[in-house]
């Protein structure tokens, strides 16, 4: 196993596994909010190719011993963030789900939140623990996401 500046490496036989750490999770969405502010790489509310490589190099700047590459850390990385928004939004969408500002948390009954995942694997593990990236992933994404607002049937 590599130790590298905190994170964890994980290296063998299909596994390339990294274990962040909040510095480097506080500097990806640093730069990711950047990155979306800039119209070289997003256009139409999306990302345009190479955007990974972009948030590379600001990560190699920031922390140059972390060795982070853009496949698959950053991807899978962003991934998980924005599978975990999409999650937190969707709760945030029903009644019952509140958000605190102050803990960075969901609030909700445990009954009521333990329901939702049952339909919704996406939002296991969000429940008591805090998600400090919120307001900077609703920056980047909350154009991306698709409410269902507007949305018609056959019947329409």
């Amino acid at each position: 196993m590599d130790i590298l500046e905190g994170s964890i490496a994980v290296r063998g036989r299909g596994k390339n596994k990294r274990k962040w750490i909040p510095v480097e999770d506080d500097e990806l969405i640093k730069a990711l909010v950047d990155v979306s502010l800039d119209p070289r790489w997003r256009s139409d509310g999306s990302f345009k190719n190479g955007y990974t490589s972009v948030l590379e190099a600001r990560l190699a700047e920031k922390l140059p011993d972390s060795k982070i590459s853009a496949t698959p850390h950053i991807e899978s990385r962003l991934r998980y963030f924005k599978t975990k928004y999409s999650a937190l939004e969707q709760m945030l969408n029903k009644s019952g789900f509140t958000w605190d500002p102050t803990k960075k948390m969901i609030q909700c009954e445990k009954q009521q939140y333990e329901t939702h995942c049952k339909n919704n694997p996406d939002a296991k593990g969000l429940y008591g623990v805090s998600f400090p990236y919120y307001d900077e992933l609703s920056m980047v994404y909350s154009k991306d996401m698709a409410t269902g607002e507007g949305a018609e049937d056959m019947t329409d």
